[in-house]
């Protein structure tokens, strides 16, 4: 019994310094911008400016740095721990605006990345980002939110582009 409650509050301890970990990241930025097209593989380490305005690396396809006017939106809201909704369907070769809104309830920093397909759109609490896409390839790809325990809390949601 002594060894299983020395264990409990070995796990709590654990768990109360990842969460000081990821607020104190998010204070001082370290999780970098808050919109890009492929995290840390950005237009800087792409080869910069060969590249179309807002464009990530896809040429004609994928994703855009700002929406795109005119385009239809589709919205995703993190909540903790949670997408909703939890299967995003976006049109298959169109233009679409993607956004991420995070509540100020959730009180944390959330993304929505579908590596796939080279998203990454980052929103602290209280805040709404929307990204373009074009030219999406039909599939069903995995999203998650990225931040460190996120994902296994439960942050999940499948993409359907058809």
């Amino acid at each position: 019994m002594r060894a299983q409650t020395t264990a409990g509050w070995i796990a709590l301890g654990a768990g109360l310094l990842l969460v000081v970990s990821i607020a104190a990241a998010t204070l001082t930025g370290a999780f970098g911008p808050s919109v890009t097209g492929f995290g840390p593989m950005g237009p800087a380490m792409m080869g910069g400016g060969g590249m179309g305005p807002g464009m990530m690396g896809f040429g004609n396809a994928g994703p855009a740095s700002t929406p795109i006017p005119g385009a239809t939106e589709v919205r995703v809201q993190a909540t903790n721990f949670s997408f909703t909704p939890n299967q995003v369907r976006l049109p298959e070769g169109g233009d679409v605006n993607l956004t991420l809104t995070n509540p100020a309830s959730t009180g944390a920093m959330h993304d929505f990345t579908v590596p796939s397909l080279g998203i990454h759109i980052v929103a602290n609490a209280s805040e709404t980002r929307t990204i373009g896409l074009r030219g999406l390839a039909a599939g069903r790809y995995d999203a998650y939110c990225s931040v460190p325990g996120h994902a296994e809390l439960g942050m999940r949601a499948t993409v359907i582009v058809e």
